[in-house]
């Protein structure tokens, strides 16, 4: 019977160290996947503010090209709308010259009528 008891205490012992054995391991896996799920979400973070970091730039980039782009159609509206003004002070005087034109047609039918009757 000795040998029965001794043959219990040494599986109880090698099960209570394999137990305590299963328990460290198991909270260092814990601790591990902890750590891992703590440096997926640094990595996550870092690529989000990265990816932030680009798309503002790249939208500073295009807010000055815009405002550059702007600045350029102030400067053509501008030029338009001396260009309309002139087209405008144009049309004035070819207006004014085409009735001239019609007032010397008509002393050119007069006096070519009066140079006939002469």
């Amino acid at each position: 019977m000795d040998y029965i008891k001794l043959i219990a205490v040494l599986f109880s012992a090698t099960g209570f160290w394999k137990l305590v054995e299963l328990i460290v391991k198991f909270r260092s896996d814990k601790r591990k996947q902890s750590a891992e799920i703590r440096n997926l979400n640094a990595q996550s973070e870092r690529h989000i503010v990265e990816n932030w970091v680009q798309w503002s730039q790249k939208l500073e980039a295009r807010v000055k090209e815009l405002e550059a782009v702007a600045e350029e159609n102030h400067d053509l509206k501008k030029q338009i709308e001396s260009q309309r003004e002139r087209i405008v002070e144009l049309e004035g005087k070819v207006e004014k010259v085409e009735k001239e034109n019609v007032q010397l047609r008509n002393q050119l039918k007069e006096l070519s009528k009066t140079h006939d009757h002469e």
